[in-house]
């Protein structure tokens, strides 16, 4: 589902447009669910698949993949989306009790305090995203696709499995089986699944190969073309000596074949005579020169494993990492105008600092918000097309939304970078304010924001102090 569709579900089951009823509120804890026809995971039940970071679900330590069971003591079982979905967001009190189960638990309440919005509104969350260009460094969307062959038992409840072990192949392992099946373990154990040497649910075997390939043709070299991947141990996306898995030559252009399998084995609930294979999980990759098997599998085992639960049958399996760090001060804006203040989250610096419902923003950081919404997103266009002088070519990306002129800022051209941010009535940076911790949005960043309001028949100059909000996100779809 995409994102906003519990808010979108919700406003066409309760009122007859978002344009009838602007202020309508609704309850915001942070998440986005489908409602699983999956048969090994939730199979009727909503099942989520995205946690927002620094929302009421995150912070209560709901993940995705979890399995809604209750909603306020409702049973969510053959519930449709729309029904869920007004349950979820509902009604204006705040408080929320969500039962859920997972690998590592069957039946386990979580208390949220939502947030209270209307259906007008955008958050800064939303705004960083969407202003992303202004520091593409710290707030961006990635995504990549492996060729992953997954291969699920469609007869089994892999909500029945909470142990695994590896299976035991003698005493004369070789040292890089010693270390594929570390990297295992541990995403195993990460993912909520613990280790029971005596007697487990999963017996797990990982297996592999590398060789030279038999097809490659020497005139298609690809010597340097890399491949972008995640890293889930720097949390940071990197280059690997790679063929894309959306390359329809790399068969001819790959120096070497790699494969790396890892699958699961059922000896305890369907037979204890034999061994009944219940989740397989391979990856084939065109190599563009030699590259460690030992590193590909630290690199890829916690993204194979990704695919389990709750996933389906498939050959290729696409990743989407989502980047963001942003000053977070709790303000909600109405759509549109992107002025009127709708909403100001409970607690949070703006609200803590005075500002409510219904103010005017005049500025920020003394950019005028005088500009109609057309003009600011104009402005915003502008920037990013006059800005492509200021930035790093080596730095290029292509975007999770297919943008293919993504580049940072060069580091010798942050003053230049600075000064476009002072061209107002060009650009219109009114949102600049997310991103003035950064030298090339402000070339002496504040750990405070001013901020000018106009609240009902008078004005006022308010001081906040942002929260720095830092988040690294994968989703495996």
């Amino acid at each position: 589902m995409k994102k906003f569709s519990l808010i979108l579900l919700f406003i066409a089951i309760t009122i007859s447009g978002i344009y009838a009823q602007p202020n309508r509120k609704y309850r915001d804890a942070g998440i986005l669910f489908e409602v699983s026809n999956n048969p090994n995971w939730g199979y009727g039940e909503p099942v989520i698949t995205h946690v927002q970071p620094f929302s009421s679900a995150d912070k209560a330590g709901l993940k995705r993949g979890d399995i809604i069971m209750e909603i306020n003591g409702m049973a969510t079982y053959l519930r449709n989306n729309v029904t869920i979905a007004s349950w979820l967001t509902g009604g204006t009190e705040r408080n929320m009790t969500l039962t859920v189960r997972n690998i590592n638990t069957y039946f386990k309440e979580f208390p949220l305090e939502t947030e209270v919005r209307t259906v007008n509104s955008l958050s800064e969350f939303d705004l960083a995203s969407a202003y992303s260009f202004y520091s593409i460094e710290t707030t961006n969307d990635r995504s990549f696709t492996l060729p992953a062959r997954v291969d699920p038992n469609t007869n089994v409840d892999f909500s029945d499995y909470h142990t695994f072990d590896f299976i035991n192949e003698g005493t004369s392992v070789p040292d890089a089986d010693h270390y594929i099946n570390q990297q295992i373990e541990q995403a195993l154990i990460e993912r909520g699944l613990v280790r029971d040497t005596k007697d487990p649910d999963i017996i797990v075997q990982s297996y592999y190969s590398y060789q030279p390939n038999v097809k490659y043709n020497a005139s298609s070299r690809s010597k340097n073309q890399k491949t972008w991947r995640y890293d889930s141990e720097i949390r940071q996306m990197v280059q690997v000596p790679i063929l894309s898995a959306e390359d329809p030559n790399a068969e001819a252009k790959g120096e070497y074949i790699l494969e790396l399998g890892i699958r699961f084995f059922d000896r305890k609930f369907i037979s204890t005579e034999k061994m009944t294979q219940i989740w397989d999980c391979k990856t084939t990759e065109y190599l563009t020169e030699d590259y460690a098997l030992t590193e590909y599998a630290r690199l890829h085992a916690p993204l194979m494993l990704m695919q389990y639960p709750y996933s389906v049958a498939k050959t290729t399996a696409k990743y989407i990492v989502s980047f963001k760090s942003f000053n977070y001060t709790g303000m909600n804006f109405d759509n549109k105008d992107l002025k009127t203040i709708t909403t100001v989250d409970e607690n949070s610096p703006a609200y803590n600092a005075g500002i409510r419902a219904g103010a005017v923003i005049e500025s920020i950081n003394g950019v005028n918000f005088k500009y109609t919404k057309d003009e600011i997103d104009n402005g915003y266009r502008r920037f990013i097309i006059e800005s492509m002088k200021f930035r790093n070519p080596k730095t290029r990306f292509i975007d999770a939304n297919g943008f293919p002129d993504c580049m940072l800022w060069s580091v010798n051209k942050y003053a230049d970078a600075a000064n476009l941010f002072k061209k107002e009535s060009l650009y219109m940076p009114c949102f600049s304010y997310l991103y003035a911790f950064q030298k090339f949005v402000s070339e002496k960043p504040s750990k405070s924001i001013q901020v000018e309001i106009k609240d009902g028949s008078s004005k006022k100059s308010i001081t906040i102090v942002p929260e720095l909000q830092t988040s690294v996100t994968i989703k495996a779809l």
